[in-house]
Parts: C-alpha cells; sequence; structure tokens
C-alpha cells in the first residue's frame, strides 16, 4: 500500500512540475505557448494558473520531501 501513496505523490509532483514550466513559459513566451495549446492558453490565463498552482505544488513538494526522509530512516 505505501508504494502506491509515493508512487501517487511522485507522478502528482511532476504533473504540477510540469504544469509549472508550461504556464510560466506562457506567461513570458506567450506567442509560442497560445498556438501549441491551441488557443487555450494566453498570457492571463497563464498567469492566473501559474500564480495559484504554486500551493499545492510546494505542499506536494513538501510531502514528498517527508516522504523521502522517512523512507531513508
Amino acid at each position: 500500500m505505501r508504494p502506491r501513496y509515493r508512487r501517487l505523490v511522485s507522478w502528482t509532483l511532476l504533473a504540477l512540475a510540469l504544469l509549472m514550466v508550461v504556464t510560466g513559459l506562457g506567461i513570458t513566451d506567450f506567442r509560442i505557448v497560445e498556438p501549441l495549446t491551441v488557443g487555450l492558453l494566453g498570457k492571463a490565463l497563464s498567469f492566473q494558473l501559474h500564480s495559484l498552482l504554486w500551493i499545492p505544488f510546494l505542499a506536494v513538494l513538501l510531502l514528498h520531501m517527508a516522504m523521502s526522509c522517512r523512507i531513508r530512516r
């Protein structure tokens, strides 16, 4: 049962990290990201998502770090 939680936390962290990168690029390089996302991710939406995603990203990152420290002990 434990490996399932570790795997879930790891994949969630990866998904959030990729979203953070894509939305960050959507803010700075919106002329490239907007056509790649078929107009779904414009500059304004990228900024909103990027601003909202840092809290879940930080929470899952801390959980991932806590699980890693606990496993090594």
